[in-house]
């Protein structure tokens, strides 16, 4: 398995790739790669609000000005918050976002900005992880022994100013004035920026999120896990609510009466509104192979289609700039809006939407009920060691049973390896919903079976 995964290098902080002589190497790695593709030597760094997010920027620190690099530190920032920043600055060589995004607080990990914003191509990923590999080899020790402090004369703190700026930059099509909205910053990186950006707009805000302390980053909160957001929204009778994920780069959205609407629904309503007001751009939305297919069905009415990548906002960016689309994303709620930020900003796109909503006097259950959504079944099941899944006879046999289950029901079935976790995910999604939960039971249960041995 190579050193970046679907979203940069995640793994357990302090071990593997996130020791700390690793991430002073991969810091040179960086520093050397981003100098010599944009001709510039400043880098800005943001983290979250992991406990070990200081050691992992001071390793990182260390390695950008070992190759020459002059660090800029925006501080506690979400990662839109940088890429916003990249795109609208001008002369910086780019930037390193400290995050696990929405793991656990025990990881961390390393998402790498171009100088325009968006994450790297996948060419200078590769030249990074070369370049880290000469390091290793080089050095002719597995680790460094001591990593040296960052040069705080050459590391500039920007973040007051940066907030400032990212949050003036939020803007809301609508006043949310007399509108209550119940916020989960998971105790994350938009712990400050997502109700303060939403009580800018004139909301009345709640705020459930726990003040962070390094370890309830993602716990029972946030994206992942937006359950307490809809309870709250229910039981305070709020107009609706937003949660984002430990890096802010995700949104999902509640209605008023509790329902919980993921990336897919987002994306409906989105391109629906966009067409409307003539803002949409090509003749799709790009998603991905575990994008809904009831959103397939509503593009239809809407003369547009879905395409499919892999997994990964970086698969989903590269074909929207191929198709020429300005809208696209994942279940997950990252949502790609290229016209307002060149990354996924769950901040930006929730207040684009709830304004949006506002603007035309509509219930958020009305809005999103509009998108029909298939039933879909997930399941997870560990995988430390990852073998190829054609290989496992026993399980490819479970699969081609539970395709034969679902023909001729618009159903389908993946199974995939996480990018960021030791997991195999599976997915089974028809228009039967307990067909699709005994499905994804009986994968689950091969699978692990399979993978114990």
């Amino acid at each position: 398995m190579g050193l970046f995964g679907t979203d940069g290098i995640r793994g357990r902080a302090g071990e593997g790739p996130l020791s700390p002589g690793s991430v002073h190497r991969i810091g040179q790695a960086m520093g050397e790669v981003l100098r010599s593709a944009s001709g510039q030597t400043e880098v800005v760094v943001a983290r979250d609000t992991r406990e070990s997010g200081e050691a992992q920027q001071a390793a990182l620190a260390a390695g950008l000005e070992e190759a020459g690099a002059r660090v800029i530190d925006l501080g506690i920032l979400p990662t839109p918050a940088l890429s916003w920043h990249l795109g609208q600055a001008q002369g910086l060589a780019g930037g390193v976002m400290i995050t696990a995004s929405h793991n656990q607080w025990h990881d961390n990990g390393l998402k790498l900005f171009g100088s325009d914003g968006a994450k790297v191509a996948d060419a200078l990923e590769d030249a990074c992880e070369a370049r880290y590999l000469e390091l290793v080899e080089g050095s002719g020790e597995a680790e460094l022994s001591d990593t040296p402090d960052p040069g705080h004369a050459r590391t500039e703190s920007q973040h007051a100013q940066v907030q400032e700026a990212y949050l003036a930059s939020l803007t809301c099509p609508s006043d949310l004035t007399g509108r209550s909205v119940v916020v989960d910053s998971a105790a994350g990186a938009t712990w400050h920026t997502l109700p303060a950006a939403f009580r800018s707009a004139g909301a009345q805000v709640d705020h459930i999120s726990p003040e962070p302390n390094g370890r309830n980053i993602n716990h029972n909160c946030g994206a992942t896990q937006p359950e307490s957001l809809a309870a709250a929204v229910v039981r305070q009778g709020a107009w609706g609510g937003v949660a984002v994920d430990g890096d802010g780069d995700r949104l999902i959205l509640v209605d008023e009466l509790g329902a919980i609407h993921d990336g897919d629904i987002i994306l409906g309503v989105l391109a629906d509104a966009m067409k409307q007001m003539g803002l949409f751009r090509g003749e799709a939305v790009v998603g991905t192979v575990t994008t809904n297919g009831g959103l397939a069905e509503f593009l239809k009415g809407l003369d547009l289609s879905l395409i499919r990548t892999d997994v990964g906002d970086r698969h989903v960016a590269r074909r929207m700039l191929q198709e020429g689309c300005n809208l696209g994303g994942e279940s997950s709620g990252h949502i790609l809006t290229p016209d307002l930020c060149p990354t996924g900003d769950g901040t930006r796109v929730a207040l684009w939407l709830l304004g949006h909503a506002s603007q035309q006097d509509q219930r958020l259950s009305t809005l999103m009920s509009t998108v029909p959504r298939y039933p879909v079944a997930n399941r997870k099941v560990d995988a430390r060691h990852k073998p190829q899944l054609s290989g496992l006879s026993g399980l490819q046999d479970a699969v081609t049973e539970v395709e034969e289950a679902l023909d001729n029901r618009a159903g389908s079935v993946l199974l995939r390896y996480s990018g960021t976790e030791p997991v195999l995910r599976i997915r089974v999604e028809g228009p039967d919903g307990d067909l699709v939960q005994r499905c994804a039971d009986r994968l689950a249960a091969c699978a692990a079976q399979a993978l114990a041995g």
